[in-house]
């Protein structure tokens, strides 16, 4: 009696839905409800029966599956119609929407298709089925009346994929480095920080205007909690992440909906990072009907209110990645829709690629500013042109990753790997400053770039950026940070008169918030992230790739293997574990400085590896055991005014001077604002003979890691390197080090011994010094 009620009640509610939406939005809508089962049986760690009576009852009227050929529902591509169109469809067709689609996909030069639904409107209520094909992919438009869709082969699939959430577990130094990030600000933001404890997020008054702080910190302790696997993290970041979740507003929207223009969207691409993960870690598919209604909700809301010159235009890549990860890994048989709002998003986002390719691209220091020359926009930017290639196929796209790198590098880099900005593009002088946001970003970028292009030079330049400017600009503890950091700084001071154009007095103090929160916010991304993107797999599965050296342990399925190093500290890197049947191979990115290494495994003695390279060994149903050997040279490099920067291995050294903290305010728990200054003569010049072999002139000396001891600070730095310096003629420009004399300089003062430490390891610093010989 049972089953019969639910049948007749289930038919009865069909037939109901087919009348009411009309056949084709029927089949549509069936379509999605059948992937939906479907994802919710193969869901990764919970594994719930569906009634076989509901799928029984789709299969029955016909709904074999669901695909491109469904089209994106109520949007039309006006224009660029083939003459005599429109094209009437046979009536025994099952499908018209499908039949339109194919129709084009057989039809030479069609690129995009237009259906029109039979009995939408009184205006059409007795015209035939009918379909449009087209030669151009117009721009999308609004029409209940319509479906519509192009003709694609899908998203170019990147070289790599990052691992899931929590399938990557810290080990040694760098466990150590996220637990301290725990215990510091990460850990305590929602318990004192008005802007995440009393967020708009859950439902308090903070986090106002951009609404951007709490998904800020979401994005970063999100991952930092179940790279951890501290119950304590997780139950906070899911007290969070289920408010957002069960506060949704009918129409779809997430979070607070008091701004009505276009900087609306910003704050959601970080929410959509977070439910990805949040799913990544836990198999929670809850997260998917809810990304998918704030999806329909913005995509809708995008044609009366476009992004514009605003935030949300600046960093439309991040929501297309969001977008992406959605057609890779669940479309929900919504293709179409998640490629035609990937469209409409780029379309109303900064052409970045413009901007990069523009002559009058700034080279000096910004004086009038704008969203495009802003440093987080563009440490953000990096990575549009590779996120859109998988999109476009359009070898523009792909080649601008390594212009935009080569231009911030040519007139804005740093000695450290990241560029210059104090809020806005500020040239190369060491002592302008870059501001941290920057940072954990412009990583990001870097990381996503290397899963897509598989080239080792990005996934270099995210791990100098994380090994040097990221613990550079955060106190060891990691309960204060900067808002801009320099290469040379002398000094973390309020200074009136300063040397930065854009930024308040307050910008190089270390602290809860100087100058502006969003940092406190977004700092938290930076070592989780490199972490979760420091080991990827190929679209097959069949390759493991070690692309950030750290130790950790990697499990996927039957394949686990452990990094066991303490490099950037440490020159050897030891692989160990066991690979699965379908594993074949294991790629580890050699370091492009790391001429002469070698890699040992099995029996095979040590081998030859090219440096800058992904150098591959099989791995298909063995015991692992390699170990990969980096010969750390000392290197020069010349920088501003022919000024020297001192690298061994991964890490950047710096003058090592005195720092004398002073509290300036006290928050809850060991929260606080600190002055920093020093005693010690910072102007000096290095003595360097031969920039081809500065072993002449500088000693490396190997301390060790200490147990217990943070890495990256002074106390706990594992090496320093010892020379010979001169004080020379060099003064303060706005209270900072003025640029550095230009080298060769001269001086008749007497040689002193300078000590230089890894840089991430200071507070203060010089990182480009003079020489002379």
């Amino acid at each position: 009696m049972y089953v019969y009620l639910s049948v007749l009640f289930m038919m009865h509610y069909w037939l109901l839905l087919i009348l009411f939406i009309g056949w084709n939005n029927y089949i549509h809508e069936m379509c999605h409800a059948l992937n939906l089962m479907q994802f919710q049986q193969s869901t990764m760690k919970r594994k719930q029966p569906v009634s076989f009576l509901a799928i029984y009852f789709l299969l029955l009227i016909g709904i074999a599956k669901c695909d491109w050929n469904d089209g994106n529902v109520g949007v039309d591509r006006p224009g660029g119609d083939f003459p005599g169109m429109p094209v009437p469809l046979n009536t025994s067709d099952e499908n018209h929407v499908h039949a339109c689609a194919e129709l084009c996909q057989k039809t030479t030069g069609c690129v995009a298709w237009a259906f029109v639904q039979p009995f939408c409107s009184s205006s059409n209520s007795t015209q035939p089925p009918e379909c449009y094909l087209k030669s151009s992919k117009t721009s999308q438009k609004l029409d209940p009346c319509r479906i519509s869709g192009v003709i694609t082969a899908g998203l170019k699939p990147p070289k790599f994929y990052p691992l899931p959430l929590g399938t990557i577990k810290p080990g040694g130094w760098i466990k150590q480095q996220l637990q301290i990030q725990a215990n510091g600000l990460s850990g305590h933001l929602p318990l004192f920080w008005p802007d995440v404890e009393n967020s708009s997020w859950i439902g308090g008054t903070a986090d106002v205007g951009l609404h951007e702080r709490a998904p800020y910190w979401l994005n970063g302790f999100v991952p930092l909690a179940y790279q951890l696997n501290d119950p304590d993290l997780i139950s906070m970041a899911e007290r969070y992440i289920m408010y957002i979740i069960s506060h949704q507003s009918e129409d779809g929207w997430l979070g607070k909906d008091d701004s009505k223009d276009g900087n609306s969207y910003w704050s959601k691409y970080h929410v959509m990072f977070v439910l990805r993960m949040y799913y990544e870690a836990t198999g929670n598919e809850t997260v998917f009907p809810v990304m998918y209604k704030f999806l329909h909700c913005a995509y809708k809301r995008m044609f009366s209110t476009p992004f514009g010159t605003t935030w949300s235009g600046a960093r439309w890549q991040d929501l297309v990645l969001t977008l992406h990860w959605l057609l890779d890994n669940h479309p929900n048989g919504e293709e179409q829709f998640l490629w035609d709002m990937a469209e409409l998003v780029q379309q109303q986002g900064f052409n970045w690629k413009g901007f990069y390719s523009d002559p009058n691209f700034p080279k000096e220091p910004v004086a009038a500013a704008t969203l495009f020359t802003h440093g987080v926009n563009n440490g953000q930017a990096i990575k549009s042109g590779g996120v859109w290639y998988r999109q476009s196929g359009n070898q523009s796209d792909w080649d601008s990753s390594y212009q935009r790198m080569e231009v911030l590098d040519k007139y804005h880099g740093q000695a450290s790997g990241i560029f210059s900005c104090d809020e806005h593009l500020a040239g190369l002088m060491p002592s302008r400053g870059t501001e941290l946001c920057t940072v954990v970003e412009a990583m990001y970028s870097y990381e996503v770039l290397f899963g897509i292009h598989g080239d080792p030079l990005f996934a270099e330049r995210a791990e100098q950026i994380g090994y040097n400017a990221l613990p550079a600009t955060i106190t060891s503890d990691m309960w204060a940070h900067q808002y801009l950091q320099q290469d040379n700084e002398i000094n973390a001071m309020h200074l009136d008169d300063h040397i930065w154009t854009h930024d308040g007095p307050d910008s190089i103090i270390y602290g809860l918030a100087p100058n502006y929160g969003c940092c406190t916010a977004n700092f938290n991304q930076g070592w989780p992230k490199l972490l979760q993107n420091a080991v990827m797999i190929s679209p097959d599965n069949s390759t493991i790739t070690f692309a950030i050296l750290a130790p950790l342990t990697v499990t996927l399925g039957e394949t686990t293997l452990t990094v066991e190093t303490d490099y950037p500290f440490g020159d050897t890197v030891t692989i160990t574990g066991s690979c699965s049947k379908e594993m074949k191979n294991v790629n580890i990115r050699v370091p492009s400085w790391a001429e002469g290494a070698t890699l040992s495994w099995g029996s095979v003695p040590p081998t030859p590896v090219p440096a800058g390279k992904l150098f591959q060994t099989s791995c298909n149903s063995v015991a692992v055991e390699m170990t990969l050997t980096i010969p750390f040279k000392t290197r020069v490099t010349r920088r501003f005014n022919n000024s020297a920067s001192i690298y061994r291995g991964p890490l950047l050294y710096g003058l090592q001077l005195e720092e004398d903290f002073k509290v300036l305010k006290t928050y809850e728990f060991q929260s606080k604002d600190y002055q920093i200054t020093t005693s010690s003569p910072w102007n000096y010049a290095i003595h360097l003979t031969n920039d081809s072999n500065p072993d002449e002139d500088l000693k490396f000396q190997n301390v060790g890691l200490q147990s217990g001891v943070p890495p990256f600070s002074i106390k706990g730095a594992p090496s320093k390197i010892t020379a010979t310096g001169r004080l020379v003629d060099w003064g303060l420009l706005h209270n900072a080090a003025d640029a550095p004399p230009t080298s060769p300089v001269s001086s008749n003062n007497k040689d002193t011994p300078i000590t230089l430490i890894p840089f991430g390891a200071t507070d203060l610093r010089i990182a480009e010094l003079p020489t002379y010989n």
